[in-house]
């Protein structure tokens, strides 16, 4: 029985939300210590390379 392709599509969903997680509890993080925010909120904002 070939795999449910809606599976692939939900784990790869799931794996870019928690990418995304992370990189917003890192800018928080910066935040908090006073660090400088610019280049990760853009990682957080735009985690799809530009094609």
């Amino acid at each position: 029985m070939a795999p449910d392709p809606w599976f692939s599509t939900y784990n790869s969903t799931c794996q870019t939300a928690q990418e995304i997680d992370e990189k917003i509890q890192q800018r928080s993080q910066y935040e908090r210590n006073g660090e400088n925010t610019t280049k990760n909120r853009t990682q957080a904002l735009m985690p799809f390379p530009r094609l």
